[in-house]
């Protein structure tokens, strides 16, 4: 249960038999202190053996509404690491099944597609991909925060590049919450690109496997593009990649430490020099495309 768009990865995908959402209004009152259940949240959820919760409930408010509601067993397990914690998260949702007592060892996460994934993603690009024999390189420009965003005339340095050095044909990835620094490069590469746009993510996923290499910033798209296997290069500033870096088995992290970093979510937000990002240059970049493919 939780947000369909993002469920869609899972569903039927060898992780869940089957998805629900979690903005749904009966499920409201699970998030009020002393709330009175209502019948048809207790049928809905009574029958459950167990519910693990990996919402932020720190006063256990969930937690008692959905033991109220008739839920045989909770177990309540806190999405982000502590404060100070050094642990990946990814290690930290895998202890999550040491209290299940659950074995596991592989801790690369995998994104397993449906043929009928691939088969709308081959779609989208024969659609639109002038010539199949050319490189073709996936780029996500933007993130959940702009701060950790690498600048966008680098992002338009190494398009450029890429277009007269390899002859690479570019996707250019964008969600909701790209569309200011994906009008920027249109403008700055003459609309030199392929643009995905708003895709399910299970088609995307798809259509980043079929590429032959991936570059973003710390966001969710560069774990998709790792967790299919891509060769992908992320540029990590304000954040940890120690905690948050994609794990794969052809992933790069760049990453310039300085003093100041990692910061914390006030101090980047307030941050205008973000000499972290400013360390990693497009001949870094560069210079790790040569290695991962080539050229």
């Amino acid at each position: 249960m939780g947000y369909s768009s993002f469920l869609e990865i899972v569903k039927g995908r060898f992780y869940a038999d089957t998805i629900s959402r979690f903005d749904q209004a009966d499920l409201a009152p699970l998030f009020t202190k002393n709330s009175n259940i209502p019948a048809s949240l207790i049928n809905k959820l009574s029958n459950t053996d167990l519910i693990i919760s990996f919402v932020s409930d720190r006063e256990q408010i969930m937690v008692r509404n959905l033991r109220a509601a008739g839920a045989k067993h909770v177990i309540h397990y806190e999405p982000f690491p502590s404060e100070g914690e050094d642990i990946h998260v990814i290690d930290h949702f895998l202890k999550c099944l040491d209290l299940l007592g659950v074995h596991h060892s592989n801790k690369i996460p995998k994104i397993f597609l449906r043929d009928e994934d691939v088969l709308l993603g081959e779609k989208f690009l024969n659609d639109r991909v002038v010539d199949p024999k050319k490189m073709l390189v996936a780029m996500h420009p933007g993130s959940g925060s702009r701060q950790k965003c690498w600048a966008a005339d680098r992002y338009v340095e190494l398009i450029l590049w890429l277009k007269k050095e390899t002859d690479a044909q570019i996707l250019l990835i964008s969600g909701q919450a790209d569309t200011g620094i994906v009008e920027e490069l249109r403008v700055k590469v003459r609309d030199n690109f392929i643009l995905v746009d708003q895709l399910p993510l299970p088609i995307l996923a798809a259509i980043i496997k079929r590429s032959n290499l991936f570059v973003g910033n710390d966001s969710g798209i560069t774990h998709v593009a790792a967790a299919v296997g891509t060769p992908a290069i992320t540029i990590f500033g304000p954040t940890d990649p120690r905690i948050w870096g994609p794990r794969g088995e052809r992933v790069k992290i760049l990453y310039k430490k300085y003093p100041c970093s990692p910061c914390s979510f006030d101090t980047r937000r307030n941050c205008f020099s973000q000499i972290c990002l400013e360390g990693v240059t497009v001949e870094d970049v560069i210079s790790q495309v040569r290695y991962m493919v080539t050229v």
